[in-house]
């Protein structure tokens, strides 16, 4: 395993950033947002989803409760060490992130390019496709090296780990209306992973009094790794935890 795939926790100040990374990625997806963050004081914990960061096949009998349970272990690590909570995920680290901000008394959640809805709807028949196609491949663009080094993303996965996003996606659904604590929706309108309209379907359903929709004209599905569109979602965090 390369050093940037490997989770970090990086101490700070009392209030903690836990970051979730996306479907078949890994910490190093959403390593520049936390290293930002912890610039501006903050402690932050990048953690490693199960079955992720190793080998494809480690995914197969992986669930989205083994994912869920993976960002509970990273909330009671930060517990530890902080005395306020910010969960922060990127694309399935986004539906995660809900889901931690509906189990637990947190301060503030962030989705980034939350999975709600995929652009591929092929994906909403993956229960159906397990049975006659164990894996499929990567159909992810190439990046400039300075940018594919953060996006360390599995070339083939199961089809039934697919099953699991788009049931992590309907159970999450279900369980906005219970998130009540502040929150920050971040998407790009250019994004060709996640349909745009995810992030109005969170915005509608939380239960939030406080909540703010960062829109960005692009900067793609993995905009936590594009410049300068990741510096400006740094600072907005910085600002939404400022004012909570």
């Amino acid at each position: 395993m390369t050093a940037l795939k490997l989770p970090y926790f990086i101490h700070g100040s009392q209030i903690g950033c836990l970051l979730i990374h996306g479907f078949t990625s890994t910490p190093a997806e959403l390593r520049l947002i936390g290293e930002g963050l912890n610039r501006a004081g903050y402690t932050t914990n990048g953690i490693l989803l199960a079955g992720h960061g190793t080998k494809p096949e480690d995914l197969l009998n992986v669930t989205y409760t083994d994912w869920i349970e993976s960002a509970q272990q990273g909330i009671n690590e930060l517990k530890k060490n902080c005395k306020k909570i910010v969960v922060i995920g990127h694309s399935m680290g986004g539906l995660l992130a809900l889901q931690m901000a509906a189990r637990n008394k947190i301060n503030g959640v962030v989705t980034i390019a939350a999975a709600i809805k995929p652009t591929n709807r092929k994906a909403n028949f993956a229960w159906f496709f397990k049975y006659f196609k164990t894996y499929t491949t990567s159909s992810g663009k190439k990046w400039p090296p300075e940018q594919q080094q953060y996006l360390l993303h599995y070339p083939y996965f199961p089809v039934a780990s697919v099953a699991q996003l788009q049931r992590l996606a309907a159970h999450t659904r279900g369980i906005l209306p219970q998130i009540t604590t502040d929150i920050l929706i971040v998407q790009t309108k250019d994004d060709q992973t996640v349909r745009p309209e995810s992030a109005e379907i969170i915005a509608r359903k939380v239960s939030s009094k406080r909540k703010e929709c960062l829109w960005l004209e692009e900067g793609t599905h993995s905009v936590p790794v594009v410049p300068p569109y990741n510096e400006q979602i740094i600072t907005r965090i910085d600002e939404f935890i400022k004012n909570m």
